[in-house]
């Protein structure tokens, strides 16, 4: 019986004893040395007792490993053992120390045979869980997002098959390592285009809570494996819900912060990197821009969320974001058979200068209050004026009548 793999040559089964007896010797001068390279390492705290409840070992045989190159992190266990490990792509006889797993223009009904070493750095024997999962996106800063370990895959992650079951537990001794094997068995009616997921190991441990609760504690990491099924490839980006944000400032001459907020799609079925760049215009001829920026690379289907800050402008009349992105392969993968058009997107903002706004209604609104307060003076001395002449008048009537009273009562007397 044979496997096939990739390059599309076969390997006997029957082979396999004196292949681990190769590996054995092949990894232990390795690790007797400076192994260079790349590796994924990770750290955690696991229990001091040894973990027997792991199933049986993989099929490559451990051997003893001290990498100069490798970094760890360590952490005292629970019980107060102490682990520090770390995993690297391998070859069927050493770790070859490759960046990721990437297989290209495989065909739907394919398996595909590969290696994964793990290495037990600690002073303990320690249980590693191996699955495959799936990437669900990635980050604007450009790192993979995968599934969580609780979540099974659909995809790729549930093509990888250890010893033909979807996980493998394995035991590995203390400054130890083992190469492990896995096939990826593509479905037939698998889609075309790039699928994206990784190999991962796993320890797991339990934790009291303060509320003396146990609760497990898994760390894992992984090794992303990127592969393109044959078939229809179809590549395309999409700029959407550009908006534009304007933060105010207090001074009425003082110029708001702009942000622009967009998604970048990924509409076809291909990873795709690039360039992007963000430019808002005003009203008065003013103008910012980012300058050209990297684009994270984007799985099918996959869309992030951007937001940019070119700069500030005075918030007077609309302002225009104009956001624009040039698709590209990524950095080592397959270049595109023909040049992609860049992809634009736009949105536009009514900017109101606030700040000035409010000086101007305080102004108007003085001016106004200072018109009330002379009219209404005006008003006051004319009713005072008014006043004191009706007190006049009243007077010197009052006086006009007190004389005319007293002359009509004086009569002239005559002798009786």
């Amino acid at each position: 019986m044979s496997t096939p793999l990739l390059n599309g040559q076969s390997a006997p089964m029957n082979d396999y004893p004196s292949r681990r007896t190769a590996a054995q010797a092949r990894l232990t001068r390795l690790t007797e040395g400076r192994v260079a390279g790349r590796v994924l390492t990770g750290a955690l705290l696991v229990a001091a007792v040894g973990m027997a409840g792991a199933a049986a070992g993989p099929a490559a045989l451990a051997a003893p490993l001290t990498p100069a190159s490798s970094s760890t992190s360590a952490s005292s266990a629970p019980g107060g053992g102490i682990i520090s490990w770390s995993i690297s792509t391998a070859t069927a006889t050493a770790p070859d120390f490759r960046n990721k797993y990437n297989y290209t223009n495989v065909k739907p009904g394919s398996t595909i045979t590969d290696h994964i070493a793990v290495f037990n750095k600690g002073s303990e024997s320690v249980a590693f869980e191996l699955y495959g999962s799936d990437a669900t996106g990635t980050t604007a800063s450009n790192v993979l997002i995968f599934l969580p370990a609780t979540k099974t895959p659909t995809d790729i992650g549930s093509w990888v098959f250890f010893q033909h079951k979807p996980q493998q537990s394995i035991i590995i001794s203390a400054h130890t390592g083992e190469i492990v094997p896995f096939t990826i068995v593509v479905p037939r009616n698998a889609t075309p285009g790039d699928h994206t997921g990784g190999v991962f190991a796993q320890v797991s441990f339990n934790r009291t809570s303060k509320k003396g609760q146990v609760v497990t504690e898994s760390q894992r990491i992984g090794a992303p494996i990127y592969l393109r099924v044959s078939g229809p490839l179809h590549a395309g980006l999409r700029v959407e819900a550009v908006s534009v944000g304007s933060t105010g400032t207090i001074s009425p001459a003082g110029s708001s912060s702009l942000s622009v907020t967009y998604t970048v799609q990924n509409t076809g079925n291909v990873r795709l990197a690039g360039s992007q760049a963000v430019s808002v215009s005003g009203l008065f001829g003013g103008s910012l821009s980012t300058g050209e920026k990297a684009l994270p690379t984007l799985l099918p289907g996959d869309s992030v969320r951007f937001t940019a800050r070119p700069g500030s402008l005075y918030p007077f009349g609309p302002i225009t974001a104009h956001v624009r992105v040039g698709p590209a392969a990524p950095a080592g993968a397959v270049p595109l058979a023909a040049p992609m058009a860049d992809v634009t997107g736009s949105a536009s903002l009514f900017a109101v200068p606030w700040a000035l706004l409010v000086v101007i209604v305080l102004v108007i609104g003085l001016i106004i209050g200072l018109w009330q307060l002379f009219r209404w003076r005006r008003r006051k001395l004319g009713d005072t004026l008014v006043e004191v002449a009706e007190h006049a008048r009243k007077e010197t009537e009052r006086r006009l009548l007190g004389q005319s009273g007293k002359s009509s009562s004086a009569k002239p007397q005559g002798k009786a």
